[in-house]
């Protein structure tokens, strides 16, 4: 039975987390058994209880950092995760792992603990890197030395690798893409649209500034004029300060502009709005994309997403350019038709349906991970 160590940057259930426990279930299906380390400094956000109902699966946690955006910064993070480096070697001196699991590009101490203990490291990159990613030039030196020694550099697409390779001006002979796991979503946990007036016109995730709420706020105050039963629902993790900063952006105020804390209902949400807008500066592979578009919801995304890979334009859903507001603008005045947007909506979820893939990423992890 092979023995793997994940490393989590963070302790919440979304994102590079939520696939970093798709990847523990695949392993612990194939045989495995897992420890899962996570930062004590970062309150639980629903990560510990998620995977303590997992069998063959232990939690522990360790005071440690992620990357800084500088060297310098990175520097101090390294030397302030050094009292949990040793503990982590401790803890595998016990234990011995096969193999060591980085959830993030950004969690250092999972390379740092695969040289010190000459164990097979794999790294699962989320992120991208670039100016979105708030990296400074003086990190490539060390991500490309860091990447050289890495056994396994997981990518979520073709295009995020090629990016990397392009921002670290090197080839990664040693990587792989596995696109992220995209669950069924269940139609049955919500009616659909219920009966309303107007288009509902929503947005779900971070409300950070990489994901250039401004943008969709301002193209909603446009339109809004000419379509006054329109209205725009914001839903995430949101604090007073966000609250505040949108109230800002709009003169707008509820119902027409309506705020909703973040939910795991999330197909509840789905089934409210008629258009998701993701207006980003860039992204990934956004899951909130597909998990819409399977519920029938019609998707405007920024164009400079890796969901070029995977989708039609125009077809399948909508691209436009985050760096062209009149072109989020167009885009939305054409949703505000029924017919329009329907079509879109119904091709989106045809193919949305066929991307649900979890099988296929369990079966590569399990090969990433156990049987290498």
């Amino acid at each position: 039975m092979s023995h793997l160590l994940f490393i989590s940057h963070a302790r919440g259930v979304h994102g590079a987390e939520a696939v970093m426990v798709q990847a523990i279930r695949a392993c612990v299906a194939g045989g495995a058994r897992v420890t899962v380390t996570v930062p004590s400094i970062v309150a639980d956000s629903g990560l510990d209880a998620v995977l303590e109902g997992i069998p063959k699966v232990r939690v522990v946690a360790f005071p440690y950092r992620a990357a800084g955006v500088h060297l310098w910064r990175t520097a101090l993070v390294r030397l302030y995760n050094l009292p949990a480096l040793w503990r982590l070697h401790k803890l595998l001196r016990k234990d011995k792992a096969d193999c060591i699991c980085s959830s993030s590009s950004i969690t250092l101490i999972g390379a740092d603990l695969a040289r010190l203990t000459r164990t097979r490291h794999v790294w699962h990159w989320h992120e991208l890197a670039d100016s979105s990613f708030g990296w400074h030039p003086s990190m490539k030196g060390l991500y490309r030395r860091l990447a050289q020694r890495t056994d396994t550099i997981i990518f979520i697409a073709k295009q995020q690798q090629k990016i990397w390779e392009d921002t670290l001006g090197r080839p990664f002979p040693n990587a792989q893409v596995v696109y992220n796991p995209i669950k069924r979503m269940d139609a049955t946990q919500t009616n659909g649209l219920a009966p309303h007036k107007g288009v509902r016109i929503g947005f779900i995730g971070h409300f950070e500034a990489r994901k250039n709420i401004g943008l969709l706020v301002s193209a909603f105050e446009k339109i809004h004029p000419q379509h006054p039963d329109a209205s725009l629902w914001l839903c995430g993790a949101i604090t007073e300060e966000d609250k505040n900063r949108i109230n800002e952006m709009t003169g707008l105020r509820e119902p027409t502009v309506v705020v909703f804390p973040q939910t795991p209902k999330v197909s509840q949400f789905y089934g409210e709005i008629d258009l998701l807008v993701l207006p980003s500066w860039r992204e990934t592979m956004p899951l909130v994309v597909i998990e819409a578009m399977q519920l029938g919801v019609c998707v405007l995304q920024t164009n400079q997403s890796c969901m070029k890979e995977i989708l039609k334009d125009g077809i399948e859903t909508l691209f436009f350019s985050p760096y062209q507001p009149d072109a989020l603008l167009s885009l939305l005045e054409k949703c505000m038709h029924a017919d329009f947007r329907g079509g879109i909506a119904s091709a989106g979820q045809k193919k949305a349906l066929q991307l649900v893939n979890k099988q296929s990423f369990e079966n590569q992890m399990q090969t990433i991970l156990c049987e290498s």
